[in-house]
C-alpha cells in the first residue's frame, strides 16, 4: 500500500502523517532533506528510507534498486478487497484524515474518470494537482490506461505550468480556480498553450463566472467544471461532448447513485438545496485508523459527503458549498463560496476568501478576506460592500480585509480554517472596512 505524502508538507505535516499510517519504508527527494531530518517518526520506521537525486544522512539510495534485475519472487497478486492507497484529504474543514481506496474503488474511480473525459491513446494529460492528492494520480492513470501520456508538473505555480503547457500543448488539463486564474493572466494572444487542447477540468472549489468568461477566451475552450472528493473521487462532471452547463458541476458519472437529503434524513427533490449522500464502487474502505471518523460518514453503504448541492430537471448538479463550512447569520446558512464569488466579479480583486467570526448579536459575521491584482494599491471597500450587497443582500460581508497573501492548504486551495484562526486572533493586516 502506497501512501503518498504532499510536497508541500512541512515536517510537523509529515510527522502526524506517518503517526496516523504507520509506513515501513519512505522514499523521499534529497532536497526535502531539511524537513525530513527534523521529523521524529522517521527514525522509527522499519525499513528505513531510500534517497532520490542525492544523499539523506540514514536514508539508503533509491538509484540502485532501478538498475538491478526483477526478483523471481513476487510478493502475490493483491485480492480487490485488498488497500491500495491512502490518500490524506486536504484539510479545508479540518486535520487531514488518511482516506484509504482498495484495489477495487480505485480501479473504478480510474474507469470512471476514463469514460467520462473520453480519454484515449491520442491524449495528453496534464494534471496540475500534486501526485500525493486524487486528481493527480488518477488522471494519470486514465491516461496510461487508454495508452496515452501524462505531464506532471514540478508545483501548481504558472511559472512551472505554462512551460509544459507550451512544451506539450496537453489536449486535456485539470485545475483548481485559483491556479487556473494565474494561468490566464500568464496567456499570450494566441498563445500555442491551448493549440491541442479540448477539455479544462476545473474543481476543488466554486467557480467564478468571470474565470469561465475569460479561460474560453484564451483557450477558445469552455470549462468543464466537475466536482469530486478523496473519499470517492470525481463523481459529477460537465461532459466534454456537451451539453457544458456553466455553473453546474454537471450530472453524476457512470456508477454512481446519489442521494441529496435534508438534515433528518429525508431525500430531497428538484431545486432543493441538501448534503450529497453517495453509493458507489469508488467509495473508500474507511478513513485509516479511524473507525469512528468511518462511522460517521458511511451509513448502510451511503457516503456522506456533507457537502452542499442541488439538481435541476436536466440532472445537472449544482455545487452550493461545504456544510462544515456554512455560516450562520441570524439563523440563515450562508455558503462562502457565494459570497466570494460576489467579490470575485470587482475588477480590484484576483482572490477572496470568506469566514464567519462570532457575534453575540448575530451568531457569526461575515468577513471577507481578499488579495488585490497586480497594480490596485487601495481596495475600494465601500464600492465592493455596496455592490455585494446590492447582489446578495444580507449575504453581504459586514467586513473586509485587503492581504499580501491568502494562505493556501496542502491541496492549492484557498484555506478557509486558516483564514478562521486569523479571524479569531483579530488579525488584520491592512483592514479597511
Amino acid at each position: 500500500m502506497a501512501v503518498p505524502l504532499n510536497y508541500r508538507y512541512l515536517e510537523h505535516d509529515i510527522d502526524y502523517a506517518i503517526g496516523l499510517s504507520k509506513p515501513r519504508l519512505m522514499v523521499a527527494h534529497a532536497e526535502r532533506a531539511d524537513d525530513i531530518l527534523k521529523c521524529t517518526g522517521v527514525v522509527d520506521l522499519e525499513l528505513g528510507g531510500l534517497s532520490v537525486d542525492g544523499e539523506l544522512p540514514g536514508f539508503g539510495s533509491f538509484e540502485p534498486l532501478t538498475e538491478r534485475a526483477a526478483a523471481d519472487t513476487s510478493p502475490g497478486r493483491p485480492g480487490p478487497n485488498d488497500p491500495a492507497v491512502i490518500f490524506f484529504t486536504s484539510g479545508s474543514t479540518g486535520r487531514p484524515k488518511g482516506v484509504t481506496h482498495t484495489q477495487r474503488s480505485l480501479g473504478h474511480i480510474v474507469a470512471s474518470l476514463g469514460a467520462a473525459y473520453l480519454i484515449t491513446e491520442k491524449d495528453t494529460i496534464l494534471p496540475v494537482s500534486s501526485l500525493s492528492h486524487m486528481l493527480g494520480q488518477i488522471m494519470s492513470y486514465a491516461a496510461f490506461a487508454a495508452g496515452g501520456h501524462a505531464v506532471i508538473a514540478k508545483d501548481i505555480s504558472v511559472g512551472a505550468v505554462m512551460p509544459l503547457m507550451r512544451h506539450h500543448q496537453p489536449t486535456v488539463i485539470a485545475m483548481m480556480p485559483y491556479a487556473l486564474t494565474e494561468m490566464v493572466y500568464a496567456s499570450q494572444d494566441s498563445d500555442p498553450a491551448f493549440e491541442n487542447l479540448r477539455m479544462c477540468d476545473c474543481g476543488g472549489d466554486k467557480v467564478a463566472t468571470d474565470l469561465q468568461k475569460k479561460f474560453q477566451e484564451v483557450s477558445g475552450v469552455e470549462l468543464a467544471e466537475g466536482y469530486g472528493l478523496t473519499e470517492a473521487g470525481i463523481v459529477t462532471h460537465n461532459p466534454p461532448d456537451g451539453p457544458i452547463v456553466h455553473g453546474s458541476v454537471g450530472p453524476a458519472m457512470a456508477g454512481n447513485e446519489f442521494s441529496i437529503r435534508d438534515a433528518n434524513g429525508k431525500d430531497l427533490g428538484e431545486g432543493e438545496e441538501g448534503v450529497l449522500w453517495i453509493r458507489s464502487p469508488s467509495v473508500m474502505s474507511g478513513y485509516f485508523g479511524q473507525p469512528d471518523a468511518t462511522a460517521e460518514v458511511i451509513k448502510d453503504g451511503w457516503l456522506n459527503t456533507g457537502d452542499l448541492l442541488r439538481f435541476d430537471d436536466q440532472g445537472y448538479f449544482w455545487f452550493c458549498g461545504r456544510q462544515k463550512q456554512i455560516i450562520i447569520h441570524d439563523g440563515s446558512n450562508i455558503a462562502p463560496q457565494e459570497v466570494e464569488n460576489v467579490l470575485l466579479e470587482n475588477d480590484a480583486i484576483e482572490a477572496a476568501g470568506v469566514v464567519g467570526v462570532p457575534d453575540t448579536l448575530h451568531g457569526q459575521n461575515i468577513r471577507a478576506y481578499v488579495l488585490l491584482k497586480p497594480g490596485v494599491k487601495t481596495l475600494p471597500a465601500a464600492e465592493i460592500l455596496k455592490k455585494a450587497r446590492d447582489r446578495i443582500g444580507y449575504k453581504a460581508p459586514e467586513e473586509i480585509f485587503a492581504i499580501k497573501k491568502l494562505p493556501e492548504n496542502a491541496a492549492g486551495k484557498i484555506d478557509r480554517v486558516a483564514l478562521a484562526k486569523m479571524a479569531a486572533a483579530d488579525v488584520s493586516p491592512s483592514r479597511t472596512a
